[in-house]
């Protein structure tokens, strides 16, 4: 296992490893969700970067916040920078503890969109290769050189791997493969795959089977999926566009008949509304394309 310059840096200290070890072994899951997220780590080398990261971010806060409260907020009182000095650390500190834990999962979900979103067209290139009475390790080792289809190459690269390097049967490399998928539907499949072989069935007609169905189930959800941009667009136009254009409207009406509080309105509609409303309608559409 190779470890980048961080994670080498964080092992030298003993203390950090120590911590990392015993935060694993409160998380058994943790390794299988490392091998879900494509991240070549164990789970004590990853929680010791995860406290080395806690670490330097309290340290560097409370470093910063020091410098700030002698500098630019010398003239606050001393009971409210007391409270900047004490509070802000612990809440970077927790805050980086979140970002560091989200990550994984983060890219375990990007991975699982990615799978879903080309099983079918991958599952109609094994079919096409069963046709010609391809082995299924050889179907496997040739959807491991097609970039096209995302993540399934990087799980079919696994696969390809476990059989021409560590010599293992196709069945057992398949039900590893089936734990370490983050994509259920992908699980699913490679479960058929097995079955199928187990109980001398044709791997050519579940090929063809299963990508007429994955067909079916990509036009419904693209369907599905264009019905509710639809919609997006629409309260898009409504929530961002009008309804902004007619605040700004009205309170600059009432700032030229004289009324107080319109300037500083206009100033949350212009530089806090709209921006805010753009980067939610950003993620929703984001997610709604499945990451596209």
């Amino acid at each position: 296992m190779s470890l980048s310059p961080y994670y080498r840096f964080c092992m030298r200290f003993s203390f950090l490893s120590s911590m990392g070890k015993r935060l694993a072994r409160s998380e058994p899951d943790i390794e299988i969700l490392l091998e879900k997220a494509d991240k070549n780590l164990r789970g004590d080398v990853f929680y010791t970067g995860l406290v080395g990261a806690v670490i330097i971010a309290l340290i560097s806060t409370l470093l910063l916040v020091t410098i700030f409260n002698l500098s630019i907020l010398s003239g606050f009182p001393l009971p409210i920078r007391l409270v900047i000095w004490v509070a802000v650390p612990p809440l970077i500190g927790v805050f980086t503890y979140a970002i560091y834990n989200y990550l994984p999962r983060n890219r375990i979900s990007e991975r699982k969109k990615s799978i879903d979103r080309n099983l079918a067209y991958a599952t109609n290139y094994m079919a096409a290769m069963a046709s010609a009475d391809v082995t299924p390790s050889a179907i496997f080792r040739g959807l491991a050189q097609q970039d096209i289809y995302g993540e399934i190459k990087v799980e079919s690269e696994k696969i390809a791997r476990d059989i021409d390097f560590f010599g293992k049967d196709l069945i057992k490399v398949l039900q590893k493969a089936i734990v370490r998928s983050p994509s259920e539907k992908f699980q699913d499949f490679l479960q058929g795959i097995i079955t199928t072989a187990n109980s001398g069935g044709s791997l050519k007609v579940y090929f063809m089977s299963k990508a007429e169905q994955f067909m079916k189930d990509n036009r419904l959800t693209q369907e599905r999926d264009l019905q509710t941009l639809g919609v997006m667009a629409e309260s898009f136009v409504t929530v961002v566009v009008a309804t902004p254009l007619f605040l700004i409207i009205m309170m600059s009406t009432m700032a030229m008949m004289g009324q107080s509080g319109g300037d500083v309105l206009l100033a949350a509609t212009i530089f806090g509304l709209i921006p805010v409303a753009q980067i939610v309608f950003a993620v929703l559409i984001g997610d709604t394309g499945g990451g596209d």
